[in-house]
């Protein structure tokens, strides 16, 4: 029977850079780039900009498909577009300035600088940049404020747009001005970032990138306008791929936060029980296939993003798109193209894409049979379903969900993967038997605790 993935999470994306290759080594890589994007040439299709640097220098710059369909203008890599949750890393970077500063600590409690909020006592701004601070997430920010949090701080990492907007609200206090001016005033107007600001809805001629998704028969459609200009900390910049390049140049170079800071940013949190998370102050952090990456995607109506960097073979690529992830269609999405590029650039130093898989007893695969009800919030719910069945298919198990059906192969004798999405299944001892902790990316935790 086939399978189809079991869930689709969107995303949701100073070390120094060293390295002897240069780079000559990937004047061919344009080629291979222009192939991700063939279908659009000479269509009315949406595209990405896309830059690749190698030790800081840029060895690939190009734009593809079209900025705004209906007035027939091409991407460019001047055109704005939405970079949905790669702000996050701006927006942390925006509260370590002000610890470098001497005004903030990332020990102090959130009820410091906001009172009245539920845990704000215990709540740090560690916690806060590390998503680990049991923030809900798909509510409004004053409904946060007095809900229950979703873990005690540290226990979990589970990605929290919330956290970031809290987050934003912090640096207006300490700072004293909006985040959008403190951005302006600290990052964007010293690197000559002058078309990287806060979105808003474009006014008649702005030369800002309309934002598609792919509709039912796989053409493009104008996605609903998401503003998000009130609460901008979460996913609420756009820029360019040459303003995005200046910030890359920038990070790398130690002139946003120190080297030392940018390292701190860049280092996975590890959480209460010593388990270490994929994501550090600003920055995901899950390595593809073996090689360490720094970086943030990010998705919003009409839009996606990528950009990342490869300390470990001196190389980092952006991509901004103006068609969102879902549904698929036949422009790749950023994230995808990124780690096409990776392939072409760095296929010599990549891993294998999967897990070597375990052979496990019949016996240990009949144990973790069951149903499992997923401890989610009603949002999540919604989506991803209220149970996962697991059940055994000769030597193999499956996960069957609301989102379908996948094999999941055992990495050793507790945790589980899919090779149909960035799941994994990690079984643990409960009161009554096997209960399991459903992991995305790394970055969002949910239980699964086994039905009687």
């Amino acid at each position: 029977m086939p399978t189809r993935p079991l869930v689709t999470p969107k995303l949701i994306l100073a070390i120094a850079l060293a390295g002897p290759a240069g780079a000559a080594e990937l004047s061919g890589l344009a080629p291979g780039i222009d192939a991700l994007f063939a279908p659009t040439a000479g269509q009315k299709l949406p595209g990405a900009a896309v830059v690749v640097l190698r030790g800081g220098e840029v060895v690939h710059s190009k734009a593809y498909g079209l900025a705004d369909i209906e007035r027939g203008i091409p991407n460019t890599t001047r055109t704005p577009l939405r970079l949905a949750s790669v702000t996050k890393s701006f927006t942390a970077l925006a509260v370590l300035q002000l610890v470098e500063d001497g005004r903030l600590r990332l020990d102090d409690p959130l009820e410091r600088h906001l009172p009245g909020w539920t845990g704000g006592e215990r709540i740090t701004i560690r916690h806060l940049l590390t998503h680990t601070a049991g923030m809900p997430d798909f509510v409004s920010l004053e409904a946060a404020r007095t809900m229950p949090r979703d873990a005690a701080p540290g226990e979990r990492l589970n990605y929290s747009n919330v956290g970031y907007s809290v987050l934003g609200r912090i640096v207006e206090s300490v700072a004293g001005r909006s985040l959008e001016d403190q951005l302006r005033e600290r990052i964007f107007a010293p690197l000559g970032m002058a078309d990287t600001g806060v979105d808003r809805r474009a006014a008649a001629g702005d030369r800002r990138g309309a934002g598609y998704l792919f509709g039912p028969e796989g053409r493009p459609v104008p996605a609903e306008y998401a503003d998000t200009s009130g609460d901008p900390a979460a996913g609420g910049l756009s820029s360019t791929a040459e303003d995005m390049t200046r910030w890359v140049r920038a990070l790398i170079g130690g002139r946003i936060v120190s080297p030392s800071t940018f390292a701190q940013a860049a280092t996975p949190v590890t959480l209460a029980d010593g388990r270490t998370g994929a994501y550090g102050y600003g920055f995901m952090l899950v390595p593809y296939r073996g090689l360490r990456e720094v970086g943030h995607g990010g998705d919003i109506s009409g839009f996606n993003s990528y950009v990342a960097l490869y300390p470990d073979v001196d190389l980092a690529v952006v991509v901004l798109s103006n068609v969102g992830m879902r549904p698929p269609g036949v422009v790749p999405t950023a994230a995808d193209v990124v780690h096409r590029i990776v392939e072409m650039a760095a296929g010599d130093r990549l891993g294998p894409p999967w897990p070597e898989v375990a052979t496990l007893p019949a016996s240990t695969l009949d144990g973790y049979v069951g149903r499992y009800r997923l401890d989610v919030p009603a949002t999540v719910a919604e989506v991803m379903g209220e149970a996962i069945e697991i059940s055994r298919d000769g030597e193999r198990l499956v996960a069957t969900g609301k989102q379908g059906r996948a094999e999941i192969f055992p990495e050793s004798e507790t945790a589980f993967f899919s090779k149909e999405g960035p799941v994994r299944i990690t079984f643990v001892a409960g009161r009554e038997g096997p209960e399991a902790v459903l992991t995305l990316l790394g970055l969002r935790e949910f239980r699964l605790v086994r039905l009687p």
